[in-house]
This record gives C-alpha cells, structure tokens and sequence, in this order.
C-alpha cells in the first residue's frame, strides 16, 4: 500500500503520519508532502512541494502513485483564516483544485479532511447536526471547507475517481498551537505554575460549547478508512467527533482541578469569535456504523496529557 499526506508538517499531518507508520503493515510506503522541509521521521519519506504550483505537484503525485491520499493541507483554524480570508481562499481552494486534479490521473481514493464548522448556522437549529444537515457555514473557514467539497465532487467525479470527506470536530491534543482553546489554557496555567506568568487566566467566551476529542481518535478514524476503504461509498460524507458537547468553562474547570496553582480569570475581547453561534458539535454515528469506530480517549485524560506536555515544555 501506498498512502499520501498533504500538509505534513502541521500538526495534525505530522500526528497522522506518526499513526500511520505505527498503525499500518511493514512495507506500506507513506509519504508527506509539505511546502516546507520537514524533520525526519523513520517509515516516512518527506518531500517539500508548493501546492500552488500544478505541475511541480502533479508530478509528485503521478511519481509516487499512492493508493489512497489524505489531504489535510489547509489553514487549520477558524481565527487564522479570518485573520487573512484572501491567503485562506487561495490557500483552500487552489491547494485543492491542483491536488484534485493531480489525483484525478491516478487510481487513488482521496480522503479530504473537512470540518463540522460547514455547518454554521445550522447549529443554531441541530446543535449535534448529521450529515444529513445542509451546511450554512458562517466562517471564512466553514466557507472554504464547505466550497473543497465541491470542488473535490466535481472534478473527482468526472475523472472517475473515489473520495471521501471526513468532518471532524474539534480535536485537541499535546503539542497543539495556543491559537486553539485547550492549549492556550493548558500553557497558561503551566506558567503561571512555575510563576512565569502572572495568576491571571485569558480566555473568551466560556459560554461557547464543542464537541472536544482527542488527537488520537481522529488519527484512528483514519486509520479505520483505510482499513474499510473498498465498502465506503464513493462521495461519502462523514462527521467524526465524541458526539458530546462541553462548554469551555467545563474545560477550564476540569483542567482547574489538575493544578495546585490558584487563578483569576479575565475576559479578553481578542479572543471571542466574531459569529454568534455558540454551541457546536456533531453526530458521528453514520461513520461508527460504516467503520466500527469509536473514540477512545475520555476527555478528563486527554486535557492531563495536554496539561502535562505544557509543563514539560517549559522545562
């Protein structure tokens, strides 16, 4: 088998590479290609590829002839691409479009990660939203998933080839970049911890609510694709999350209790979304019922090993 990752180098890419090499047989032939160079990792062949240039990336793939392609290389965070909603489009899309049609020449099955935030102000009406839901996204980044979808249907379809679409919820996990909740409060509370920070805690808005679940499951629900790749149907779309909704004050307080040291909490205006909904997460069980997946992980231990990897990272 030979198996295919875009964006390699972010977090995400680099976890499910490390899945991947773990979790798959000997022999299997995994390549990560990113638009920068990327630290060694046994079992993985890297390559350093711009998405924006077609041909330079058609190549690549056309080389290597993966059996199944996973692409993930996209802005990562909501904030990010509202931050810079001109490099998030071309970013999305145009990455995208030339992987698409680069994958279009061959028989691979691309696996395209998406995002429950397609379905936008949809939550407003099914907070846990099957895939049955249309998407009404309401983000720069909902906006930008929601439009590769299409993009992947129909130049995929008309060459032929398989794709799935996985919208995963929010995961979280050690290592991740403070732009994202969990970690921010993880590696504040670790400083304030070793007094490097005074005791005072940013956060935004406490009242939003997601579905929150770990790294690790997701990089298992991959790996669950591959394993079922021939009985899932062309085209197919799935959520893939815990199916539980927590509010971020729910994190903050349970992360509360694995530390000794003593806070306050202030409210800062940079740190609140712009949009309106606050409680989204997802109904994952078209994809338990297809692949057998389940998450594993409890969230208590998932925001431990997180907390614990900011400690270590200051030491």
């Amino acid at each position: 088998m030979r198996v295919l990752v875009t964006g390699a180098g972010d977090y995400l890419g680099r976890r499910l590479l490390e899945a991947l090499r773990l979790g798959l047989p000997a022999g299997t032939h995994i390549l990560g290609i990113d638009r920068t160079a990327q630290p060694p990792l046994d079992g993985v062949t890297f390559l350093e590829v711009d998405p924006f240039e077609a041909g330079t990336l058609a190549r690549a793939v056309a080389a290597f002839d993966p059996d199944i392609v996973f692409h993930l290389a996209a802005l990562a965070s909501v904030a990010q691409s509202s931050e810079t909603p001109s490099y998030a489009w071309r970013a999305d899309l145009l990455g995208t479009l030339t992987l698409a049609e680069a994958v279009a020449k061959t028989h691979a099955v691309l696996v395209f990660l998406s995002s429950t935030v397609v379905y936008g102000e949809a939550f407003r009406d099914r907070p846990r939203p099957d895939e049955g839901v249309t998407p009404r996204p309401d983000t720069i980044s909902g906006r930008t998933k929601n439009a590769c979808e299409y993009i992947l249907r129909d130049v995929l379809a008309h060459a032929g080839v398989k794709h799935l679409v996985l919208r995963p919820s929010n995961y979280i996990g050690p290592g991740q970049s403070e732009t994202f909740v969990v970690a921010s409060f993880a590696a504040q509370i670790a400083r304030i911890e070793r007094g490097l920070a005074a005791a005072s805690l940013d956060v935004g808005d406490l009242s939003a609510a997601r579905d929150f679940f770990d790294v690790s499951d997701f990089t298992a629900a991959c790996l669950r694709v591959i394993a079922r790749v021939d009985a899932l149907p062309d085209g197919a779309i799935f959520n893939v999350g815990s199916g539980v909704i927590t509010s971020v004050a729910e994190i903050l307080d349970a992360l509360r209790t694995m530390t000794e040291a003593t806070f306050t909490v202030r409210a800062t205006p940079d740190r609140v979304r712009p949009q309106g909904v606050r409680s989204e997460g997802c109904d994952p069980a078209a994809f338990a019922a297809a692949t057998g997946w389940q998450p594993a992980v409890p969230l208590t231990r998932s925001l431990a090993v997180i907390l614990d990897e900011a400690r270590a990272r200051l030491d």
